[in-house]
């Protein structure tokens, strides 16, 4: 029976470690690492938000915007033209700054950096928003 409980938790450990995926993301020389977290669709600073680090442990400033649990509201207009929602949100009502960051594929991404460097992915800040 403990031989089954054990290898029970292993199991789950393993499953909950398979939902977090690496990412490093690139500006010219400087690299950033990232976890991207499937079963939410965020892409967080590493330091944010790992197997070994859940958002509620988190002490990053990308990790508390979601643990506040509040939601946001686009100003009127500010989103014209197609504008990312989630870059809107990042620096038109936290006030925070936008960095387009590149993969090893060349795929480019908008990232809402936080005071203390902390960034998290604009379109995870989408999940924030108030309709």
């Amino acid at each position: 029976m403990r031989t089954l409980l054990i290898l029970s938790i292993i199991c789950s450990l393993a499953a909950y470690a398979e939902d977090f995926q690496r990412q490093i993301w690139m500006k010219g020389s400087d690299y950033y690492v990232f976890t991207y977290h499937a079963s939410t669709n965020m892409l967080i600073s590493e330091n944010c938000f790992n197997p070994k680090v859940t958002l509620e442990q988190s002490k990053c400033d990308a990790a508390k915007i979601f643990k506040e649990k509040k939601t946001y509201k686009i100003p009127a207009g500010a989103a014209k033209g197609g504008k990312n929602p989630g870059a809107v949100i990042c620096k038109d009502v936290l006030k925070k700054q936008i960095r387009i960051l590149k993969n090893h594929k060349d795929d480019e991404n908008s990232f809402c950096v936080f005071d203390d460097g902390s960034m998290v992915s604009a379109i995870g800040l989408e999940t924030i928003l108030k309709e």
